[in-house]
Formats: C-alpha cells, sequence, structure tokens
C-alpha cells in the first residue's frame, strides 16, 4: 500500500509540475523587481522601475509592450509579488534530522528522520489573480530504542513511519484598483496516516488557510486571516496575524502567528542569513497490523534555527538550517487496545534540516 501510494503521489507531482511548466509563472524572490531574479536594488529603485514600466507601457509603439498575461501581471504586481515574503522556491526537496530526541518523563528515546517533496507552482488566469496547484508528500520516519514507550506497557512503541500526503488548490486575487491588497485561499487535501492497511476515511484531513496580505506602504505587508490544520491538537482554527517588513534595505522580518518568526539579512539578492523560530506538527491515524485496531497520534515540535539560503541560479536555490528543539508535545500510541499512552513535552535537542529548491 505504501508504495502504491507514493506512485500516486508521484503521477500527481508530474502532472502538475508539466501544467506549471507551460504556464506563466510568478517571481517569488524577495527583492527582485520586473524580469531578473538576482538584480539588487533599493525601495527608491524599486519603484522608479515601476513608474518606468508604466510610462514605456503608455508610450512605446504596441509592439515593444508585453500584453501576455505575465507581462501585464507583472508590470502591476510585480513589486508586490517580490517584496510580500522572502524567497521561497516552487519546488522544495527537505530532509531532516531530529537525532536522540526523548519524551519528558518517559524512557527511551528516538531518532527522526524526516523526507518531503512540495510543490506549489502558481498559473496566471487574469492580470489581477492567478490559481495553484501542487503536491506535497511529507514522510517521518522513526527509529526507537527498546525500551521507548514502554511505561506501563509489555512492549513499547517498534519504529514506524508516519506519511502525510495530497494534493495543493488555491487561488488569489488583487481585491482594489491599486493593487495594495491580495486574498489568497489554499486547500491541502490528503492521507495523514502510518499507511499500513487499507486507507479509511479516520486517515484524511485537509489543513487550509484564507489570507489576506495588505500593503500599507511600499516595504510593509500586514497579513491576516484564519487557518486550520492539526499542529496545535487542541485549537486547530485559529487566526492567522502577521507582516512581512524590509526594515532597512537588505534586512527584513516575516512574522506569521501563531507559527513562524524569522529575521534574514541579504548581503546580495541571492544569499540570506536567517534566524527564526517555527511551530510545525499533525495528527496522524495509526493501525496495528495484527489485530487492525486503530487510533491517533500527534507530534509537535517548536526549534529555533539559524539558516543559509543561497540561489545558486535562476531556477535552483539551496537552504541549509541548523538548530535546537527549544519545546513541544507528543503524544504517541502503538494503536493497540488499552495501550498507555506515551506523552508529554519534548526535551531539548539537536535539529538540522536541507533543502534543495527549484523554480521553473
Amino acid at each position: 500500500m505504501r508504495y502504491h501510494s507514493a506512485r500516486v503521489v508521484l503521477g500527481a507531482c508530474l502532472v502538475a509540475a508539466t501544467a506549471g511548466a507551460q504556464a506563466p509563472s510568478i517571481s517569488s524572490s524577495a527583492f527582485a523587481v520586473g524580469d531578473s531574479l538576482f538584480e539588487r536594488v533599493s525601495l527608491a529603485d524599486a519603484r522608479d522601475a515601476v513608474t518606468s514600466r508604466h510610462r514605456e507601457a503608455s508610450t512605446l509603439p504596441q509592439g515593444d509592450v508585453d500584453y501576455t498575461l505575465y507581462g501585464q501581471f507583472r508590470l502591476n504586481h510585480g513589486e508586490f509579488m517580490d517584496r510580500r515574503e522572502r524567497f521561497q522556491p516552487q519546488l522544495d526537496l527537505r530532509a531532516r534530522l531530529m537525532p536522540n530526541q526523548r519524551i519528558n518523563g518517559e524512557p527511551g528515546s528516538f531518532d527522526m528522520l524526516g523526507y518531503d517533496f512540495d510543490l506549489e507552482v502558481p498559473t496566471l488566469v487574469s492580470t489581477e489573480g492567478y490559481l495553484t496547484f501542487g503536491a506535497y508528500y511529507l514522510g517521518r520516519r522513526y527509529v526507537t530504542t527498546s525500551d521507548f514507550g514502554t511505561a506501563g506497557n509489555t512492549t513499547g512503541i517498534g519504529d514506524d513511519n508516519l506519511v502525510g500526503t495530497g494534493i495543493k488548490l488555491g487561488f488569489g486575487v488583487f481585491l482594489d484598483t491599486a493593487g495594495n491588497v491580495l486574498f489568497e485561499v489554499e486547500s491541502s487535501p490528503g492521507a495523514w496516516s502510518d499507511l499500513e492497511n487499507t486507507v479509511h476515511h479516520e486517515d484524511f484531513d485537509f489543513p487550509s488557510h484564507a489570507m489576506f496580505t495588505v500593503r500599507t506602504v511600499d516595504n510593509f505587508f500586514f497579513k491576516i486571516g484564519a487557518r486550520y490544520n492539526q499542529v496545535y491538537e487542541e485549537a486547530p482554527w485559529l487566526p492567522y496575524l502577521g507582516f512581512s517588513w524590509e526594515i532597512v534595505d537588505g534586512f527584513r522580518i516575516d512574522v506569521l502567528a501563531p507559527e513562524s518568526l524569522e529575521l534574514s539579512w541579504w548581503p546580495s539578492s541571492g544569499t540570506g542569513i536567517l534566524f527564526g523560530a517555527q511551530i510545525t506538527g499533525a495528527e496522524y491515524h495509526v493501525h496495528t497490523p495484527v489485530t487492525n485496531q486503530r487510533d491517533d497520534l500527534q507530534v509537535q515540535e517548536v526549534v529555533a534555527y539559524l539558516g543559509l539560503l543561497t540561489r545558486m541560479s535562476d531556477h535552483t536555490s539551496f537552504l541549509a538550517r541548523a538548530g535546537l528543539v527549544v519545546a513541544g508535545d507528543y503524544d504517541l500510541t502503538s494503536g493497540a487496545i488499552g495501550f498507555n499512552r506515551a506523552e508529554g513535552a519534548l526535551d531539548q535537542g539537536f535539529w538540522a534540516e536541507l533543502s534543495f529548491g527549484v523554480n521553473f
């Protein structure tokens, strides 16, 4: 079942990637204005570039103006899209490591290896809006010691694989003529499970969010919205509140409560030094193959990190982050009836991530 699901996800990814390659995509570079992803510009230069584009559109002969959807979208909203958040690749391949981790008060320990595939490609449908398509495969491989989960149990919690996999569907639209208010909605329906037996309806979930991004001044973007996911076990529905602010040229802060905070310094448009914190987690439906019992488990990690992001070319990027698990909460079970759950706060420990990104 596991390998069949992987083939299905891979097929969906290839379809989405093909669609993205054939449609105009939106640059997500933090500082680029216009077509160059590596052009380092100041705020004044960015305003001058946009003003110059408008002037050219009204004075140049018709044949010299880019009237394509992409050209008109970039003309009206390119600076907004480039500055509203730091660079994010369209395709992200990630590997994460959390070694020798313990649950406070529980015997034993575990190593966690994460392996992620994340694809999100925007496709323009008008000069004021776009659709987003994508797919994801978020894997967690847990390798446990023999005594992990044995408190109150005759047997512990053995090695396991947890998977979140599905598709991404969404849209974004500018709501005002000045192009200062962007409304986005995205849903990521999929299966969150160990995929040991036949997938049932309990395995499926639909993490989603809706967000307004409002530019109040050239370098400040206010964000408000709502989200549904299982990062917080007792609060799947929470508001989003945050901002992105380029405080001075090359130094920015991106906050999206209740899940992330990051400071970044960009000595060039292709290189960023990152310092931040993030909260990740999910709920998974697990099975016991012998007795076919079912139950839910919850994982959550709070990490603080230092990182380096570099654009190696127009189409490729690399991100390395390392830091500490500073908090978190686990609620684990083997799925067996009467199992005394292993639950509690995570001890502090090492955390690292490597990521390779691709832009089409």
